[in-house]
């Protein structure tokens, strides 16, 4: 058991080390892959550092084998011109004898292998072997030293066979048994002819090795070079790139300052190259965008002074006109048919009049920057419902049903007078473009948001009219006349409320099919939410079948709810002036 647990635990560690090992491997790869994806100065120097190790590896091994072959060549050419002379020697003292004894010629054999064993320079043996079909009986025997026997057991038939097709010189190469191993070397043979005894064949084994251990140094020095090449290439690739993507790292952190607003951002002018064009060609697109931000933003707030001047200095006239015109517009019973109707016209211009000061000085502080809110807790599913009701009475001369479906919580920290006004453009805007049709309203909250949905079956919106349906005094169909009145900036304000909370409004439609908009608030302003709901397209199944109509209110449509626009603005702190 205890050797069984010793594996067990062995295995452990091993599978946990393979692990570990592997996720070193995926950690570098992937920080591999980052630094590729992200670092240009990376993946131009590792780019150049491959392919500049890839071209001298080619033309290394290139070198390496020419320069292998070469030696080799030379070194065969060596040996057979230095066999040529031992063949030669020996068989002229063959013939200085006519007529040798066995016993003669076998003396001379044996001086002649003897002589031809010489390590230190290379001879590493001979031997005589005696060639085939031959009749004579006076024979010498063949050297049984271990070096001619060694050197005998490297002679192959193939060798042999080419010694005897004629008077030539043939070789092979070999490799020569040594103690620790073997070595290169080249196996050279002849015939040569002893008078009385006949023909026999005469090999010499050389060795290459001192040529091999030459070609080993000299290609050890040669790797090295190549690797201090190699490194020499990377420091260079390294400081030239730097240096060139210097003007564009700055000119990357220029870009981001002027995208940011700072554009006081420049960058520094090194020299007269293209670089430098390039830098001073950044410095004047910078310094025109600064003056052109200027010249906007002085405009701005002129046009941003003026709107708020014009509208606060109107409210006073305004007001008083229209309270003569209340006046009027409650003793129209009174006045003969013609005047009862010019009453009823003005008190209705008025009103619109008074919407769109109140509108525009809502704009002119969102403008300026100063809006700020005064939230406290609210339902605003209950804000929705009394909107509903105070647009009872104009969905009822339009003829649309109005549904309200409320679901989950839908408390949040809110300003519940800028939520009202956003929801009630909205309500106004689906009943004035339903054509008829039901309106959907649907107060749907989750853990962190609440979100108010309102869909129109009307005429709908295109992808452009979706895109611009928030911009200032933007309408869709500018001759579309509108019961409720109206001045274009509704719906701006409105998205300008949401924003304020934190939130959003979107808007989406299609024509002939009508229209949806989606207003998501968190529950708590600047907290990170999950919206509750989805903005999607009215369709067939979403229109509601059994709609539930809220309850109407008791005042007029239009006056109430012009009424309430106008209040809004006249609620809020410093009619005037923005908010602190």
């Amino acid at each position: 058991m205890s050797q069984r647990g010793n594996r067990e635990r062995a295995h452990r560690k091993t599978e946990e080390a393979v692990g570990g090992f592997r996720a070193q491997v995926t950690k570098r790869v992937g920080q591999f892959r980052e630094d590729w994806h992200t670092s240009l100065l990376f993946r131009t120097t590792v780019s150049i550092i491959m392919g500049g190790a890839v071209i001298v590896a080619f033309f290394g091994a290139v070198i390496a084998g020419q320069l292998r072959g070469a030696v080799f060549e030379q070194n065969v050419n060596l040996a057979i011109e230095q066999f040529y002379s031992e063949a030669s020697i020996a068989q002229e003292r063959f013939n200085t004898y006519s007529s040798p004894t066995i016993g003669e010629a076998q003396q001379v054999a044996d001086q002649i292998i003897s002589s031809l064993y010489d390590p230190a320079n290379g001879l590493m043996g001979a031997t005589l072997v005696r060639s085939p079909e031959q009749d004579t009986q006076n024979q010498i025997w063949e050297n049984a030293t271990a070096t001619a026997t060694q050197v005998r057991a490297l002679v192959t038939p193939e060798l042999r066979e080419l010694v005897n097709e004629g008077e030539q010189i043939a070789w092979q190469s070999v490799e020569i048994p040594r103690e620790d191993g073997a070595a290169a070397g080249i196996l050279l043979g002849t015939k040569l002819k002893i008078p009385t005894s006949g023909y026999y064949e005469l090999y010499v084994a050389y060795s290459l090795e001192k040529s091999e251990e030459l070609l080993s140094t000299t290609f050890r020095v040669l790797i090295v070079a190549v690797l201090g090449l190699i490194v020499l290439i990377f420091l260079i690739s390294w400081i030239v790139l730097r240096l060139l993507l210097r003007p564009i790292r700055e000119a990357s952190l220029s870009a981001k300052q002027l995208a940011e607003g700072e554009f006081e951002s420049r960058m520094p002018v090194r020299g007269r190259d293209e670089l430098a064009q390039l830098a001073q060609s950044f410095n004047q697109m910078a310094s025109s965008l600064e003056d052109q931000f200027n010249r906007m933003e002085r405009m701005s707030k002129v046009q941003t002074n003026f709107v708020s001047s014009v509208s606060h200095e109107l409210r006073s006239p305004v007001t008083t006109i229209r309270m003569a015109g209340q006046l009027i517009y409650d003793k129209r019973e009174e006045l003969p048919p013609a005047l009862r109707r010019s009453a009823e016209l003005q008190h209705s211009q008025l009103l619109n009049l008074d919407t769109m000061l109140a509108d525009l000085l809502e704009i002119s502080r969102y403008d300026a920057g100063g809006m700020s809110l005064a939230t406290e807790h609210a339902d605003i599913a209950q804000i929705v419902t009394e909107v509903v009701d105070m647009a009872q009475p104009l969905a009822a001369d339009n003829e649309v049903e109005v549904s309200v479906a409320i679901i989950g919580d839908t408390a949040a920290e809110v300003e519940p007078r800028r939520v009202q006004r956003i929801v009630r453009n909205l309500v106004v805007n689906a009943l004035e473009h339903a054509e008829g049709n039901p309106v959907a309203v649907e107060v749907c909250g989750n853990d962190t948001a609440v979100a108010v949905r309102v869909i129109d079956h009307g005429v709908g919106l295109s992808p452009d009219q979706a895109a611009h349906v928030f911009d200032r005094f933007w309408r869709a169909d500018a001759s579309r006349v509108r019961k409720s009145g109206g001045t274009g900036l509704g719906l701006t304000i409105a998205k300008e409320d949401a924003l304020l909370h934190g939130g959003t409004l979107a808007a989406i439609g299609e024509l002939g099919l009508g229209s949806c908009f989606l207003l998501t608030l968190p529950k708590v302003v600047g907290e990170p939410y999950q919206p509750p709901l989805e903005l999607e397209l009215p369709t067939v199944e979403n229109t509601p079948s059994d709609p539930a109509v809220a309850s109407a209110a008791s005042t007029e449509g239009e006056a109430a709810l012009a009424a309430a626009s106008a209040a809004d603005t006249a609620d809020s702190p410093s009619a005037g002036e923005p908010d602190e």
